[in-house]
């Protein structure tokens, strides 16, 4: 019998195992995934197809950060920005308006806060490959179930999957109040239909020309790009996002649309590159359904009801998409499972004063 399982080993989830480890509390973290972060994915460079930035406004997480003894650096954003308005029309190239607040990048990748949590918490047990299927409702507490037919019981369950995600995929004994399914069915996942793709390259020849790094598009490609090079500047790396209709595309065709489009917004030395990356976040199935319902942005990010727990408090409802405050972001995630981890510390002093 555990006294808390958390189910998700991303941001949120390691969060609340960090805290609950702090005080004493045992839990044990069950992530579907072979590894953990979420959608936090930093590939080697590092690269980012994930959780990237943080800015001042962001306090859960700089905090968290400044516990970890994770360092921070600029975003590089000096120079010139480029425009595309249509495919057939000129590239428009002005500088970058002033007093523009700033945004941060992790050094050494976003996944180091991941990996930084882990080493925090050498006690908490993660399970890798575990398949969550079903939640029941037993006398002793919670079971959960996963798709291999084993189960666990707890006094406590955190759930930090998206919550679209959670009610297709997880059924629950008993049900959830409707009123809650609605919601969680229609509440926008976090990075769920972007497509991230990276372009790796021997130097950062748009620095030289004088650009950015940073660019805009409108011609159906890609949407936005910015300088992604690394901390030690070793790695030279544009990044961005696609158009989520590209999905349906092979890799290969996404690619030479991206390299196309870079060579209109950047020069043709763009064409000159060593690697090409991307995510497709909707085919990632621990993320997002097969067939989501169509929402917007952020739609019902946020919302109260999100993070309402059932069963007593026993069932608890964690997630970026539950914060209510950053919904959405990282700091998002880090809030989330800053208020699991009180519910319970809470409940238990309330139980064992």
């Amino acid at each position: 019998m555990h006294t808390v399982i958390i189910i998700g080993a991303g941001l949120s989830g390691l969060t609340t195992a960090f805290q609950l480890n702090k005080v004493g509390i045992e839990c044990l973290v069950l992530e579907a995934r072979d590894l953990p972060g979420g959608r936090i994915k930093t590939l080697d460079g590092p690269i980012e197809m994930g959780a990237t930035w943080l800015g001042d406004q962001h306090g859960h997480l700089r905090s968290l950060l400044k516990a970890l003894k994770i360092d921070l650096f600029e975003q590089f954003t000096h120079g010139k920005i480029s425009y595309e308005a249509k495919h057939d029309q000129p590239i428009q190239v002005f500088d970058m308006p002033a007093g523009q607040a700033p945004s941060y990048r992790i050094k050494g990748g976003s996944s180091t806060i991941i990996h930084s949590l882990i080493e925090q918490i050498p006690n908490v047990a993660i399970s890798y490959n575990a398949i969550v299927d079903r939640i029941e409702e037993v006398d002793q507490g919670i079971t959960v179930y996963l798709n291999n037919g084993e189960s666990y019981n707890s006094e406590f369950v955190v759930l930090t999957t998206p919550p679209q995600l959670t009610q297709d995929k997880i059924a629950f004994d008993p049900p959830l109040p409707e009123s809650k399914r609605a919601l969680m069915k229609n509440t926008h996942t976090w990075m769920g239909e972007s497509i991230k793709y990276a372009v790796r390259y021997n130097s950062p020849f748009w620095k030289t020309k004088g650009f950015s790094g940073m660019g805009f598009s409108q011609a159906g490609v890609l949407q936005e790009v910015h300088d992604h090079c690394n901390f030690e500047e070793s790695t030279f790396v544009l990044k961005g996002f696609l158009n989520p209709n590209l999905r349906a595309f092979r890799k290969t065709d996404r690619e030479q649309m991206v390299i196309s489009t870079l060579a209109r917004l950047f020069g043709e030395e763009a064409t000159e590159f060593i690697s090409y990356y991307e995510h497709v976040w909707q085919n990632d199935h621990f993320t997002s359904i097969s067939n989501p319902i169509a929402v917007a942005p952020h739609q019902n990010n946020g919302h109260s009801l999100l993070r309402e727990p059932l069963l007593d408090g026993k069932l608890i409802f964690s997630g970026t998409e539950s914060s209510p405050v950053y919904a959405g972001y990282m700091d998002g995630a880090v809030y989330s499972g800053l208020l699991s981890a009180k519910m319970i510390t809470d409940k238990l002093e309330k139980v064992n004063p």
